[in-house]
């Protein structure tokens, strides 16, 4: 009996399937995806709908930079709309895992520390999401000017965080990774430091919205024009 007895075409489904199990071999997901499957898929989808926003400001041409990319599903994400994407994180263990689960020939990882990473290339768009608050104030201000030496002139930034005001409601793991988190307003500031313009836009589960800020879960900061005189250090 057909596996696709309720199909109108049984013949067609079956040949369809079979070239995709053929072409797509299974990919076992990293860990925090995988507990994201068993225990939390809201929040999986959560994630996957900040990329869905950034993906939105992408073309087919552009170069990406993710910084912080993990374990790499988002830059997978990134890759299906764009030229090429290059993830850096500071983490072998996460590269491991991205390297293990790509099957684009347009995605590339690279274990490295942002800030003693060292590139001619100035990309289209840099992706910054769930890094910022990871670090001290200090180095949240280097990293932003870094930022501008490897973004083209007509390029986008955008840098993901959650607002300081959710810090009540995160996770145990949120809570034990986040050392510094932002007021909207305070982190336009800084961005505004090393771009001419920021754009500010707030995000509640899978919206993204330009509501009041304070009662937002977290915040995008959409920024171009790079002030690259400013040396960095």
């Amino acid at each position: 009996m057909s596996n696709f007895k309720y199909s109108k075409n049984q013949k067609d489904m079956e040949t369809l399937i079979q070239a995709m199990n053929e072409s797509y071999p299974p990919i076992t997901l990293p860990p925090e995806y995988a507990y994201f499957v068993q225990e939390n898929l809201m929040q999986m989808l959560i994630r996957l709908a900040r990329y869905k926003f950034m993906v939105r400001q992408l073309k087919k041409t552009d170069t990406v930079l993710e910084i912080g990319c993990g374990s790499g599903l988002g830059a997978c994400f990134l890759a299906q709309h764009c030229q090429f994407v290059l993830g850096l994180d500071i983490n072998a263990e996460e590269i491991a895992l991205a390297q293990n689960i790509n099957r684009r020939d347009n995605i590339t990882f690279e274990h490295a520390d942002f800030f003693s990473w060292t590139s001619d290339h100035k990309y289209d768009f840099i992706v910054l999401l769930d890094v910022i608050e990871h670090m001290n104030e200090n180095l949240g201000r280097n990293l932003v000017e870094k930022t501008s030496h490897h973004l083209a002139d007509n390029g986008l930034l955008v840098i993901g965080t959650p607002s300081c005001y959710s810090y009540e409601y995160q996770s145990s793991y949120s809570k034990a990774g986040h050392i510094k988190l932002y007021d909207q307003k305070e982190l336009v500031a800084l961005v505004e430091n090393h771009y001419g313009r920021a754009l500010a836009f707030s995000m509640n589960d899978e919206m993204v919205h330009t509501g009041f800020a304070k009662l937002a879960w977290y915040y995008f900061i959409i920024a171009f024009n790079p002030k690259n005189n400013i040396k960095y250090g």
